[in-house]
């Protein structure tokens, strides 16, 4: 009769393979985080603020309305339609996120008139807004960043069991 635990044979097969996919999310979250989001957001921002045109624009269409389980509109990104100081009625979606508004409804945007295909609500512009962008880009990278380690000691502790099992096996 064996005295061997009744452990499933495959649970470190399982943990190697969390543990490496763990690493792989984490580091692509990581560069991807990094390479698109932060600076992204920060060049768009610098740009609207340092060369800004404001102009009257009328919004043209928004994507279809997402809700949360809780009834409640998510931001989606909306097309205005604008004329910038070369005369020529430019379309062009919004830099960020907002609410969803009716087509045709006028509003206040900042373009930049180098490349009118950056353009942003003036409120998105604010130090808050600015803040809670970065503050979730800080967390997506927080969350890419932990991943890594935990995945690192999944497949520290994966050798520490199997060396364990092996010395256990020899003493038999």
């Amino acid at each position: 009769m064996s005295t061997k635990p009744a452990r499933p044979r495959n649970l470190l097969r399982y943990l190697t393979i969390t543990s490496i996919t763990m690493i792989a999310v984490g580091l692509c979250g990581f560069v991807t985080t990094i390479a698109f989001t932060i600076p992204n957001h920060t060049k768009a921002i610098s740009t609207l603020k340092s060369r800004g045109v404001q102009t009257r624009a009328s919004v043209t269409r928004c994507q279809q309305a997402l809700h949360d389980e809780n009834g409640g509109e998510l931001s989606v990104t909306c097309w205005v339609r604008f004329t910038p100081s070369g005369g020529r009625s430019v379309e062009s979606p919004l830099k960020f996120k907002t609410r969803q508004v009716r087509d045709g409804y006028t509003m206040m945007v900042v373009y930049d008139p180098k490349n009118t295909g950056m353009v942003a609500l003036p409120s998105d512009l604010g130090y808050w807004n600015t803040l809670t962008r970065n503050t979730l880009d800080l967390l997506l990278l927080v969350i890419s960043a932990v991943m890594v380690p935990l995945g690192i000691a999944g497949l520290v502790l994966r050798r520490l069991f199997g060396s364990y099992e092996a010395v256990r096996g020899k003493g038999r």
